[in-house]
């Protein structure tokens, strides 16, 4: 037996099942690197590797 194709309604709740699965994931690990530093020290490695010197950043302050 094949299987039906799902219609424009299946689809639109389907994309909506997957995009609010995808906002839970998200405010998850959201929540995860806020609590373990791992945001912080990735931003401050960004930083570092975008203005090594920190000059730049000394006046942000």
């Amino acid at each position: 037996m094949i299987p039906m194709e799902p219609g424009p309604e299946d689809m639109a709740r389907i994309l909506a099942e997957r995009r609010a699965q995808m906002d839970d994931a998200r405010a998850y690990a959201r929540y995860a690197h806020s609590r373990t530093g791992l945001l912080i020290s990735y931003l401050r490695r960004l930083a570092n590797r975008i203005d090594p010197t920190g000059r730049a950043r000394r006046d942000l302050r």
